[in-house]
């Protein structure tokens, strides 16, 4: 795996976050260097870097002192790693969400977010809070950049034009208008087949509707426990079932997206009182206590940005293991192909299947 990147005047050492044994896989693309041989030049005042997913753009414009936005914590963990590699300074406002915004912007970047939803909340909140006619730049690869694209960018930003593509990747470079969403894009919406109202942020996964897995995992929510962790929690359905289900126990909910736990704290208020639950924005269970609950359910991502990896799960079953007291269990669900049961009993020595179906299965690892 390359760590280097060198690029006309940049040399960087960029690393994954967290590191994968996955060699293919490096901390940059193609659309981060057109980003930093096509706009770094261009750069004229204050610079705004949204969705950079291993710091790569920070790195590249950290002299700038840019504002440096992302929804993941992994993300701004990847940052911190990387700007500490190439010994740069770090940006004076690291945020979580553009809301937490103050300062004054002359120029936006923008890695495409694989959700579309996410990319016209960006884009509907630039034009509601910076001046008309702030230049705005989109970088993807090709790939990534779904047919529906067009429409969007157009519908937000003005004077658009595209760059030569370059490695398969592309910008869009544009400017910002007055035109806003037409609709809230903070959905609210009932779960299908449950009580429960649902708040989603745009960058929430599975957005208004219950993911497939999710269905069948909420029909099989263990009772007696009083110390509940809900890993990899997105809006909360999972922690509303099992809070519903141990009508005793406190619930834990974790997510790395700061749309995930925003959403989900809303859901949770709605329906439990202050005192039995917490939301925490963090990577896996790294600040959660050793031997501090009884259950750990998880429904976890098998994919990093675009890149289809099981590291993630990995980390989410030995953070499980560490956070489970003796005889606690990790109840998990998951494709069949991805062959959790075989990870999992080499973690924790006892697994047990719950229920399966064509497509899922869920696992309970007993510690």
């Amino acid at each position: 795996m390359s760590e280097i990147l060198t690029l006309e005047s940049l040399d960087l050492r960029l690393r994954r976050f967290p590191e994968t044994q996955q060699s293919e896989l490096i901390a940059w693309d193609a659309a981060d260097e057109l980003l930093m041989l096509n706009a770094l030049p261009e750069v004229r005042g204050r610079l705004l870097i949204i969705n950079d997913h291993f710091g790569a753009l920070g790195c590249a414009a950290a002299r700038l002192n840019p504002i440096w936005v992302n929804d993941s914590f992994v993300a701004h963990q990847a940052l911190k790693q990387n700007l500490d590699l190439n010994a740069l300074p770090r940006p004076a406002h690291c945020l979580a969400d553009l809301d937490q915004l103050t300062e004054p912007v002359d120029q936006v970047w923008i890695k495409l977010p694989r959700n579309l939803r996410y990319l016209e909340h960006l884009l509907d909140w630039l034009n509601g809070h910076l001046p008309q006619g702030t230049p705005v730049v989109i970088a993807a690869r090709l790939k990534e950049m779904p047919s529906t694209l067009k429409a969007l960018t157009e519908h937000y930003l003005d004077e658009i034009q595209p760059s030569r593509i370059r490695k398969k990747a592309r910008l869009l470079s544009g400017v910002t208008s007055n035109r806003r969403a037409s609709e809230p894009l903070v959905l609210t919406w009932q779960a299908p087949a449950t009580e429960f109202l649902l708040e989603n942020h745009p960058n929430t996964f599975a957005g208004q509707k219950l993911d497939v897995a999710a269905h069948l995992m909420l029909t099989h929510i263990p009772h007696g426990h009083r110390r509940i962790i809900d890993l990899g929690c997105g809006n909360g359905i999972l922690a509303l079932a099992a809070a519903k289900a141990n009508p005793d126990a406190h619930i834990l909910a974790v997510d790395e997206s700061w749309h995930g736990v925003t959403s989900c704290r809303a859901n949770l208020a709605r329906v439990l009182p202050a005192e039995r639950f917490e939301v925490h924005w963090d990577d896996c269970l790294t600040e959660v206590a050793p031997a501090s609950a009884d259950l750990v359910l998880c429904n976890p991502p098998f994919h990093q940005q675009q890149a289809v990896t099981d590291h993630i799960a990995w980390q989410m079953f030995r953070d499980a293991k560490r956070a489970l007291a003796k005889g606690g269990r990790l109840r998990v669900i998951g494709n069949r192909h991805l062959g959790y049961h075989i990870k999992l009993n080499r973690l924790f020595g006892k697994v047990e299947t719950v229920a399966a179906n064509a497509k899922f299965v869920i696992l309970d690892a007993i510690k």
